[in-house]
């Protein structure tokens, strides 16, 4: 009995302090003003390439067929090499703007990015059969502003068809493949998850047992598992294992039939798009890639010394 007492009494008490916290709070805010700072309001975004240290201009390519490329050229004071990129299927050249300049600053290079046909400012529609001889086209009239600097040249998902194609077929420095593809026709690069979209509602109950065929133009060879023997620059190839759009088996087919010097980072847990050329293992590996493979100043600046 006693203790049914004590447990009501406590009860009591709780309630009646429950009630007081309730009526302090409600009285500290009415007569509760908060400050809100200005700089609580911004959130700014910035940059550590600054205009005294770069230019960024817009670019054109004219193509033999009257179409013409566009795209963006990051040049900085000194630099010791250039960047030729080739983008992502999702990407322009305009978005890569920010993470170019980054690139500028962090290893000392010019950067230029041209967008595919039908991309971006750029005339035309896309096409496969166009990638390879618009990339070349790309590198020969990009010469100039390269100013016979070493040139690095990266290619993300499907860049890596233009990227491949450049190294094998012009001189470069090094290539950097991200997530890269290996041919229309491997089906390693068609996971059912991805490609379900593809088939018709009434197919998909034998989808497992189908086989993916392009029904587009591929020039003979084009493709990187074809070309990729026959790049003599050192190689970087980056991909995430949890990459589900292109799996991480192409990264390293590829891997396996380049001839030259090369490097394999398979990021555990990492998708795709979730590659940074600039921070963890994969900037650390491309921080070592371009310390190996270009020199450490530009010209100038080992003539001085």
């Amino acid at each position: 009995m006693s203790a049914r007492i004590a447990l009501m009494v406590c009860l009591a008490v709780l309630c009646v302090a429950c009630k007081t916290i309730k009526s302090v709070g409600a009285n500290l805010d009415k007569s509760m003003v908060y400050q809100v700072e200005e700089r609580d309001v911004f959130q700014p975004q910035t940059t550590p390439v600054r205009p005294e240290t770069f230019n960024r201009r817009n670019i054109e390519v004219a193509l033999t067929d009257g179409n013409i490329l566009r795209g963006i050229a990051i040049t900085k004071i000194a630099a010791r090499a250039n960047i030729l990129y080739f983008c992502g299927n999702a990407e322009m050249a305009q978005a890569t703007t920010l993470e170019m300049t980054k690139w500028a600053e962090r290893y000392n290079v010019n950067a230029i990015c041209v967008d595919y046909r039908g991309y971006g400012a750029s005339s035309g529609s896309p096409a496969v059969k166009h990638l390879g001889s618009d990339a070349l086209r790309v590198y020969d009239q990009t010469s100039e502003m390269r100013k016979g600097l070493p040139t690095i040249v990266i290619g993300y998902a499907i860049g890596s068809l233009p990227a491949t194609f450049v190294a094998a077929n012009r001189q470069c420095s090094g290539l950097v493949l991200i997530a890269p593809i290996t041919s229309f026709e491997d089906q390693n690069m068609y996971p059912k998850d991805q490609t379900s979209r593809l088939v018709p509602l009434y197919h998909k109950p034998f989808s497992g047992r189908a086989t993916m065929k392009p029904a587009f133009e591929i020039p003979a060879k084009i493709e990187p598992i074809y070309q990729i023997s026959k790049v003599a620059a050192p190689l970087l190839v980056i991909h995430g294992e949890d990459d589900t759009e292109i799996p991480s088996v192409c990264g390293m087919k590829i891997y396996s039939l380049a001839k030259s010097k090369k490097t394999l980072l398979l990021l555990r847990g990492a998708g795709h798009g979730e590659i940074s050329l600039l921070d963890g293992p994969s900037g650390e590996d491309m921080a070592k890639f371009m310390a190996e493979n270009l020199p450490q100043a530009a010209p100038d600046e080992e003539k001085e010394h």
